[in-house]
């Protein structure tokens, strides 16, 4: 085979695979299956975003998996996995490659599922950086709890960290980065965040409520 025709078959080939990366994992978007072994990625099979392992991004922690009656085959791939943090008092992941000055929401979901056989799901604290975010109370074993916020970086990082505060072992089951449109959420800027209350799908079905 010519040398050119098989240099430009494989630049072809390479520049495929980063086009359906980059559709896959648009710019500024940080999707982590907390508690995924080491190297290993998820797909969303909703979004078709891929979710890496958070190995990355924190080097504290244990992986677990929830208990088996909780990984029902309607369960997303995400959930099955938690990173628990039994050691200190504060365990933090460091989100790199941002952009100073633009506005980022981002996402912590938890889903207990049993994971440690001690049927008692905790309360403990979420922050971004040094600010507090939210109290994070996980009532029961089987439902998928998420918080948000939109926050103005103000370096080229966000640290999301988890407070334990003695009253059961802070983990996590997923947590994800969006970059947005800079003339989004005025409210929030450099000295203020926006932390989600509640979301509504105006004009939606009842289907897609």
């Amino acid at each position: 085979m010519n040398m050119r025709v098989l240099c430009f078959r494989s630049l072809v080939f390479i520049q495929l695979l980063l086009l359906v990366f980059s559709q896959n994992n648009p710019p500024g978007f940080i999707s982590i299956d907390c508690g995924l072994p080491t190297n290993s990625t998820s797909v969303d099979t909703d979004t078709e975003l891929t979710y890496v392992s958070d190995d990355q991004f924190i080097d504290t922690g244990v992986n677990y998996k929830v208990a088996p009656e909780y990984a029902t085959n309607d369960l997303i791939k995400q959930l099955l996995n938690v990173r628990s943090f039994p050691h200190g008092t504060r365990n933090c992941y460091t989100l790199t490659s941002l952009s100073a000055g633009s506005k980022y929401l981002v996402r912590a979901t938890f889903l207990y599922g049993n994971y440690d056989n001690k049927r008692n799901p905790p309360n403990f604290d979420i922050h971004l950086g040094v600010n507090y975010w939210k109290t994070v109370d996980i009532p029961d074993a089987d439902g998928a709890y998420f918080t948000e916020i939109i926050a103005t970086a103000t370096s080229d990082y966000h640290q999301v960290c988890l407070v334990n505060k003695d009253r059961g072992t802070p983990f996590i089951s997923v947590l994800e980065l969006r970059q947005l449109e800079t003339t989004l959420y005025t409210d929030a800027n450099a000295t203020q965040s926006l932390v989600k209350f509640r979301r509504f799908n105006l004009g939606a079905s009842d289907e897609q409520r």
